[in-house]
């Protein structure tokens, strides 16, 4: 069973200060240089809630969980298990696996997004299966469960898009490919269904049925 946390940050609950304080430095560092308030409320939001839902894991407090980064930055627990953290406007994903890694990725569809945006992150094998152009949310798809992956990796976006090779199909499992340092690794990918308007998509090295992705609404209130 592989549990995932759905989180709506725009509850001011999120913002107690008892939560605010079990942020670390680094959090406090980019909470704060968000120029926008809305951004820098639900950045808070997202990591008081993982913080939080860490803890009821480890059964320890917030203020207890202590971060690694690896070399491209991706915070890690050095006894504990893998997460993964994605947010999107006012929706947030949390995913805990025990031992392999994972990733998560939410993205809200608008009549905003445009298919042109993704056009450097097709690998060369994408695009010869490309027979008609995408239409924004086809696009939009395939860079949620591109991202999920890189995520998995552990280097996000300083792999390029273009090392991850997807099936252009619409199953709801699929499997992808990464490609990094010489060295081609498969991954198990899940398209979610994170509610009206988001696409979200999850990467592991682990082996699921539809029934052991269990998606639940979690609120700082208890």
């Amino acid at each position: 069973m592989l549990k995932i946390w759905r989180v709506t940050l725009d509850d001011p609950a999120h913002l107690d200060p008892p939560r605010l304080a079990a942020l670390d430095q680094q959090e406090h560092l980019r909470w704060q240089s968000l120029r926008k308030a809305l951004d820098a409320r639900r950045y808070a939001a997202a990591h008081t809630a993982l913080r939080s839902i860490l803890a009821s894991e480890l059964a320890c407090s917030p203020s207890d969980i202590q971060y690694s980064n690896n070399d491209w930055g991706k915070p890690f627990l050095e006894c504990g298990p893998a997460f993964s953290l994605s947010h999107s406007g006012p929706l947030a994903l949390i995913a805990l696996q025990a031992d392999l890694p994972l990733g998560i990725d939410i993205e809200l569809h608008s009549k905003e997004t445009s298919p042109d945006w993704f056009t450097d992150c097709w690998s060369p094998a994408e695009l010869r299966r490309m027979h008609q152009p995408l239409n924004a949310a086809q696009a939009l798809r395939l860079w949620v469960r591109k991202e999920a992956v890189l995520k998995a990796v552990g280097r996000g976006l300083h792999l390029p898009m273009s090392q991850v090779v997807l099936p252009l199909g619409e199953s709801q499992r699929l499997r992808a490919m990464s490609h990094c340092e010489g060295q081609n690794t498969l991954w198990h990918l899940y398209d979610l269904d994170a509610g009206a308007g988001a696409l979200a998509a999850l990467a592991s090295r682990q082996l699921y049925s539809a029934d052991e992705l269990r998606l639940v609404d979690w609120s700082p209130r208890g």
